[in-house]
C-alpha cells in the first residue's frame, strides 16, 4: 500500500509542475508580449523626439498580434489588433512626417501632442482586451484537460479508498 501512495505523491507533483508550466507557457506567449508592448508604447508617450518615438512604436509593432480580436463575447473596433497595427502605422507614419519640422514650432507640438494622445489612448485599448487573452482557444482546451485530469484522481482515490475499506 506504501508504494502506491508514492506513485500517487509522485504523480500529483509531477501533474502540479505539469500545471506550473503551462500556466507559465500561457503567460509567456499570450500576456507577456502584451505587456512588453504596452511598455514600449508608454515609453513612446513619454518620448520628446519623432524618432524615438517612432522606434518605441515599431518596438511595440512587433509584439502585437497583426490581425484578430481577443475579445469573443463582444467584440469591439478597440480591441481589434488589425486596427491597432492600422493606427500604430499611422503614428509612425506622422512621427517621420513632424522630425523634418522644426522642434520648437507650434505644428511640431500639437504634432508631438496628436501621437501622445493617440498613444494613450492605443494603450487603454489593449489593458481593454489584455484579459481576454487568458480565454484562448489554447488556454481553454488545456483548462478542460487540467479539469479532467483532477476529476480522474479523485476518482481513482476514491476507487483506491473503497478497495482499502474493503480489505
Amino acid at each position: 500500500m506504501g508504494s502506491s501512495y508514492k506513485v500517487l505523491a509522485i504523480g500529483i507533483v509531477a501533474f502540479l509542475m505539469f500545471g506550473a508550466g503551462m500556466a507559465y507557457y500561457g503567460y509567456a506567449t499570450a500576456i507577456y508580449p502584451l505587456d512588453r508592448a504596452l511598455g514600449n508604447l508608454a515609453r513612446a508617450e513619454s518620448s520628446q523626439s519623432p524618432v524615438e518615438l517612432a522606434d518605441y512604436v515599431y518596438a511595440a509593432k512587433k509584439d502585437l498580434p497583426n490581425q484578430g480580436n481577443p475579445v469573443w463575447s463582444f467584440p469591439t473596433h478597440r480591441t481589434d489588433f488589425g486596427l491597432i497595427q492600422e493606427e500604430l502605422d499611422r503614428i509612425m507614419s506622422r512621427a517621420n512626417s513632424i522630425s523634418s519640422v522644426e522642434p520648437n514650432g507650434s505644428a511640431y507640438n500639437t504634432g508631438m501632442s496628436d501621437m501622445h494622445l493617440s498613444l494613450d489612448s492605443i494603450q487603454e485599448n489593449l489593458i481593454e482586451a489584455m484579459p481576454y487573452m487568458y480565454v484562448s482557444t489554447t488556454n481553454m482546451a488545456m483548462s478542460a484537460v487540467w479539469i479532467a485530469v483532477i476529476m480522474g484522481i479523485f476518482a481513482v482515490m476514491r476507487r483506491g479508498r473503497s478497495r482499502y475499506r474493503e480489505v
